[in-house]
């Protein structure tokens, strides 16, 4: 009788930290970013300005449905002297008793500019939970709509689910 107990507690326990998470699905994630490195631009030489902008970075989430994971992540783009637009990027989230994997698909990249000088970037776009395990389980599969800004120390994302 004992092992009976036990798994329903188990499964109350899953029961519930799903609940939650779907019911956290509702706030805005925010996340503190730094760069992993230096964000490098590989000119494409066909004209100037134009080139891949390859960006590594880590985020702690700071607040919603995922606070106190790490999230780490590579975004690839291509840009011009107007803006660009992303090609590729994905990212994995971590955090004791769950794991995440995020793919974006699709994010523009629009210029902070000061007299007339590119000083900072932002970013708007979508992505989607490809995998999620643990008490994170119940993301698998949810979309999300994201940007960011820049900051002192690197920059921040805010991000809620569609």
């Amino acid at each position: 009788m004992s092992v009976l107990r036990i798994l329903a507690s188990v499964v109350a326990v899953a029961t519930v930290t799903q609940t939650a998470v779907l019911k956290a699905e509702t706030q805005e994630s925010v996340y503190d970013c730094r760069y992993v490195g230096a964000p490098t631009l590989e000119p494409l030489g066909d004209r100037e300005g134009h080139g891949l902008r390859i960006v590594d970075y880590s985020c702690v989430v700071t607040a919603g449905p995922l606070s106190g994971g790490v999230f780490t992540a590579r975004n690839i783009y291509e840009v011009d002297k107007s803006g660009g637009t992303l090609l590729t990027g994905e990212g994995v989230y971590r955090k004791p008793g769950a794991m995440a994997v995020l793919q974006a698909t699709d994010g523009k990249v629009e210029y902070v500019m000061s007299d007339g000088k590119m000083i900072a970037a932002t970013v708007t776009g979508h992505s989607r939970f490809v995998m999620a395990v643990g008490s994170w389980a119940a993301l698998s599969g949810k979309a999300t709509v994201y940007s960011t800004k820049p900051t002192a120390t690197g920059f921040s994302i805010e991000g809620k689910f569609e």
